[in-house]
């Protein structure tokens, strides 16, 4: 039998671990999705997770993939320009762009989504994404056209049936989705995802700067979780 120590002896380098909390009323009204469901390890990443993307956190919006009902993150990331119809690049981070070819690939036919309204507070869209190459040190995404503008901080995300957000994550330490290693991908049984409870926006994971496309990220966690509310509504 393999011993589970990593290496001799001593004292190694200082990690830190701090909660995460997007409850903000009584933690104890909160409800979870019944059951215990499972994340896909080589689906999930969090690209701003500086250091540790396979550690996901708390607060992220979360979907079902269609073909295998395993959930996954809703969100890739947000756009760092706002765009005009027939745009040919998309700017995203570069963690976000190296997060899109590893999950999606360096290019593919419509095999991304890009949600946002085309003017601020405008009426939210939703436009497929052909794509034909990833800059990871730049973060530009060589794409097809777009059929419409869209405003700075749209989300980028998969199609896979996973960026229908349907819940947020609420596990407060966080979520790893590899195995020791940090390289093998893992998939994670996991019971913390928000049915209803008082949230914290500013922890929600991604959560837009523009109105009417926070609107659409509430609107569609009220879609599977009518009882869920959210602080700034009632600022």
């Amino acid at each position: 039998m393999n011993s589970p120590v990593i290496g001799l002896p001593g004292v190694g380098a200082a990690l830190q671990a701090l909660p995460r909390e997007i409850f903000a009323g009584n933690v104890q009204l909160a409800q979870f999705v019944p059951g215990v469901h499972v994340i896909d390890g080589s689906k999930s990443r969090n690209p701003l997770n500086t250091g540790q993307v396979d550690v996901l956190w708390a607060g992220m919006l979360m979907g079902q993939i269609t073909a295998t009902r395993k959930f996954a993150p809703s969100v890739l990331g947000v756009t760092t320009q706002a765009y005009a119809a027939a745009a040919t690049t998309l700017n995203v981070s570069p963690a976000v762009a190296a997060e899109v070819s590893r999950r999606i690939g360096s290019s593919g036919t419509n095999q991304l989504k890009l949600i946002g309204p085309p003017t601020a507070g405008g009426v939210v869209a939703t436009q497929l994404v052909s794509h034909s190459a990833v800059n990871a040190g730049t973060g530009a995404i060589t794409i097809t056209g777009l059929a419409a503008a869209a405003v700075l901080g749209s989300l980028l995300c998969p199609a896979d049936g996973s960026e229908t957000i349907k819940t947020l994550l609420a596990n407060r330490w966080g979520v790893k989705v590899t195995d020791y290693t940090g390289i093998n991908n893992v998939d994670v049984l996991e019971e913390h995802l928000l049915l209803a409870a008082h949230v914290r926006t500013s922890n929600i994971v991604n959560y837009p700067l523009d109105t009417s496309l926070a609107a659409y990220v509430k609107s569609s966690l009220r879609a599977f979780a009518p009882a869920m509310t959210f602080d700034d509504d009632w600022v």
